[in-house]
């Protein structure tokens, strides 16, 4: 019994201060991992956003008129500042993720679909750019720049 109790307690557990360090950090590392989290789940919104590249979801529809109008049609859209104009009044029926998103309407919001391509004779080609309008989850309106 010669012996003083702290000499006893560091022969009974000779990595306490390793233990306590390995113990301290861990803990630390638990509350730098809590704290990332928390700031992510605060920015969630910015954080996890979509894009959709297709016409799939898009219901923002452009509302045909119930007869159609005669030509010359008045434009309907606008796209890069230059005004979109009906090729015709008929209903292009392609499913919503064969089209590609080309860009936004400038005066309403409407989104302006490209369709996939195909060969064409040069005639059409000399006609400029084919855009779309969605009209209905599986219908779209054929416009092109310039009156055609």
């Amino acid at each position: 019994m010669t012996e003083k109790p702290t000499e006893m307690e560091e022969s009974a557990f000779p990595g306490r201060w390793a233990a306590v360090g390995l113990a301290a950090g861990l803990l630390l590392a638990l509350l730098v991992a809590l704290a990332v989290a928390m700031k992510d789940n605060a920015r969630r919104a910015t954080l996890e956003t979509t894009a959709e590249f297709t016409a799939v979801g898009d219901n923002h529809y452009f509302p045909m008129p119930q007869v159609p109008p005669v030509p010359p049609y008045e434009a309907v859209a606008s796209f890069h500042g230059q005004p979109l104009y009906p090729t015709d009044y008929r209903r292009h029926e392609s499913a919503a993720d064969d089209m590609s998103r080309a860009g936004v309407d400038e005066k309403a919001g409407y989104i302006i679909y490209r369709a996939p391509q195909v060969a064409k004779d040069d005639d059409e080609r000399m006609l400029g750019p084919v855009y779309f309008l969605k009209i209905s989850p599986t219908e779209y309106l054929k416009v092109r720049e310039g009156k055609k």
